[in-house]
């Protein structure tokens, strides 16, 4: 198996260096009160994703700001799942800007030399910069994409992953977060090499089912190199992130606006619209806790005017205004029925 990880790097910024010549090669973050995208020039000086606005420009006053375009970015990211599909018809996205893409049998034996021809139409075509992970499982790919950024590409062939997997950390795997890493870091688990003596029922005792299945075929270098095609969007989902607040017009405002996001995500979708028939509000608070609210629609609509004020009655369900924490977060998901 062949399998490639290819991710535009730093993706809003870098679509918004491409658009503006004043922003290249300078620190500039994508952003509307809170940072949601920063350049790599500004990860340089220590902006990270989450990081209030107002934080970064009285630190940071050289750094440039540009609001968030979700137009421009849907179109970027269609044009770069046009150049990964031209390469190869198995493509499984990850997000907007990233997908693994198995090219078993179509790089001729030559995997960099692929890597490097997508990098460059990537570069050519769509005008953003692509790191490449080229590995056997996608597990492998994804890593190797990591250590590429930024605009880079690594190859692990099988001689590097024989050295290199028994050393993985396991808080590097992907998939291990920090509450699984912390069981596994109490049993005295740091790195791969560690689960070599352990079956799936060992590891059942300190992880869910799932995760032990996963991490012993990690250990034997048997994990997932499948491409899965993406069927018919069952949902279409928009979010922003905000300063902590209770301020009922400041939360009412994003809320909105993630409504209309979503609706026009629906709207883009091909074929006929398909009209929810419920809907999903979440909130997020600043201590990271996160409160879920669903209810249907008295008849399935795309009107923006019907889906503000039902996501409107769910948010009042939080009781945002009265929990006494900061709102950091709002979003508002639309589950889409079956195509016809």
């Amino acid at each position: 198996m062949v399998i490639l990880h290819a991710d535009a790097d730093a993706f809003f910024a870098s679509v918004e260096q491409r658009d503006d010549p004043a922003l290249r090669g300078r620190p500039m973050v994508v952003a509307h009160e809170v940072v949601a995208c920063p350049s790599y020039e500004a990860r340089a000086l220590g902006i990270h994703a989450g990081m209030p606005l107002r934080q970064v420009q009285r630190r940071w006053p050289q750094v440039l700001v540009t609001g968030y375009r979700a137009e421009a970015y849907e179109e970027a990211s269609v044009r770069l799942f046009e150049v990964f599909r031209r390469f190869t018809p198995l493509v499984e996205p990850g997000s907007v800007e990233e997908a693994f893409l198995d090219v078993t049998g179509r790089d001729r034996g030559d995997p960099r030399g692929m890597a490097v021809a997508l990098r460059a139409a990537a570069r050519a075509e769509v005008g953003l910069p692509v790191s490449v992970g080229v590995g056997r499982t996608k597990l492998m790919a994804k890593l190797a994409s990591r250590r590429a950024k930024p605009d880079g590409l690594v190859v692990v062939d099988a001689e590097l992953e024989a050295r290199v997997r028994p050393r993985l950390r396991l808080d590097e795997l992907w998939g291990v977060g920090p509450t699984t890493y912390g069981k596994l870091h109490a049993a005295g688990l740091f790195v791969v090499a560690d689960l070599h003596a352990l079956n799936e029922d060992d590891l059942k005792r300190l992880v869910t089912t799932a995760m032990a299945r996963r991490l012993v075929s990690i250990a034997r270098g048997t994990d997932d190199a499948t491409i899965r095609l993406p069927g018919p969007r069952r949902s279409v989902s928009a979010s922003r992130s905000l300063p902590a607040t209770r301020t009922r017009s400041k939360v009412v405002a994003v809320l909105d606006g993630c409504v209309e996001r979503a609706v026009a995500r629906v709207l883009s979708l091909d074929g006929a619209p398909r009209l929810p028939r419920r809907l999903e509000v979440l909130v997020r608070y600043d201590d990271g806790t996160q409160v879920l609210e669903r209810g249907p629609l008295a008849a399935p609509s795309l009107d923006p005017t019907v889906l503000r004020s039902a996501a409107g009655d769910l948010l009042e369900r939080t009781a945002y205004e009265w929990d006494g924490r900061g709102v950091t977060m709002v979003g508002v998901t639309l589950p889409l029925p079956a195509p016809a």
